[in-house]
């Protein structure tokens, strides 16, 4: 969160217009990719694919899958549908 934050915030600085206009577009892929990755990842840790070092995650779970996990999935979702709605040409948008 502390290197994506402000790259969200600057964001929003700049097209804050146009992500208020195209709320659907921002954020439903990122919820759509934060889960989706979620739950691919459940699995593949469920099947002993990779797990998590103990002593370098904060220690909450959602599911199998550290919080800090799916907080990555679906701030780099957002920060790419952000990323496309902001260089999308304007007709492109609303």
């Amino acid at each position: 969160m502390g290197w994506a934050a402000p790259v969200v915030a600057i964001q929003w600085a700049l097209a804050h217009r146009a992500f208020r206009r195209n709320l659907r577009a921002v954020f439903a892929p990122a919820l759509i990719g934060g889960t989706f990755f979620s739950l691919i990842d459940s699995v593949a840790v469920r099947a002993g694919v990779w797990f998590f070092d103990p002593a370098q995650i904060l220690g909450v779970f959602i599911g199998p899958l550290p919080l800090e996990e799916v907080l990555f999935f679906y701030v780099t979702s957002l920060l790419v549908s952000q990323s496309l709605v902001m260089f999308l040409p304007d007709g492109w948008r609303r």
